[in-house]
């Protein structure tokens, strides 16, 4: 069963048994932050349980125009049976039809940078559990925003738009629409442009450009300013 997760306790529940076991510290906020975001509205938070368990949860979070996968995880002992593919598909599903908005985003390891790990996961493996659903990678050198104070960045990433109110074939251009949802998602993220930022600048200076490409056409995709591949 998928259910949307709005008590603190269950939002605790989801945190220390989905959120904490999937994602090293560096990408996931603090647990009081995250139940008071999910308490709040500021987190939408979906779970799948089986009985009273948690076992896997999808978490959106909105921008205006676009609305941001902040964490998807399936508990190990569920991993395999078809949890995370129900779980991306409600949460598609819910928040792209949402008024207003034109595009939902993830974030995924480039493999070409990330190695597997038992615990987080195959970035090679989940690019791929994501182009089965259609998603595309978009052409700028992105990094996501630390979780928490004091955190640093994870330069490298791959920002992915996983579904879309326009259903063109890949590639394609962003519209102007889509463009200004994902520029309005950076300002939240990464804020403005400071002088000596070269990473926060190339990502705005590639939003004049903006494409969509296929997931396995991934390496055309810049990296920030300096990051290298392995």
């Amino acid at each position: 069963m998928i259910t949307t997760v709005t008590e603190p306790g269950a939002l605790g529940q989801v945190y220390d048994t989905v959120l904490r076991p999937s994602f090293p510290p560096t990408e996931r906020t603090a647990r009081e932050v995250f139940v008071d975001g999910g308490a709040s509205g500021r987190f939408d938070v979906l779970g799948a349980y089986e009985g009273d368990a948690c076992v896997g949860a999808i978490v959106g979070q909105r921008f205006d125009g676009a609305m941001l996968v902040v964490w998807l995880a399936v508990g190990g002992a569920a991993r395999g049976g078809g949890t995370g593919s129900a779980l991306i598909t409600a949460g598609l599903e819910r928040w792209v039809t949402l008024p207003g908005v034109q595009l939902v985003l993830g974030e995924v390891e480039r493999p070409d940078l990330f190695e597997a790990h038992p615990d987080h996961g195959d970035p090679a493996r989940r690019l791929a559990f994501y182009a089965r659903l259609g998603a595309g990678a978009l052409t700028l050198p992105y990094y996501p925003p630390p979780s928490r104070e004091g955190m640093p960045r994870i330069p490298g990433l791959l920002l992915v738009a996983l579904a879309t109110k326009d259903s063109a074939p890949l590639p394609r251009a962003l519209g102007p629409e889509e463009t200004d949802a994902v520029r309005t998602y950076l300002l939240a993220a990464m804020g403005e442009p400071v002088e000596g930022d070269a990473q926060t600048a190339a990502a705005f200076e590639a939003l004049d450009d903006l494409m969509l490409l296929p997931l396995d056409e991934y390496p055309a995709v810049p990296l920030p300013p300096g990051v290298a591949l392995p």
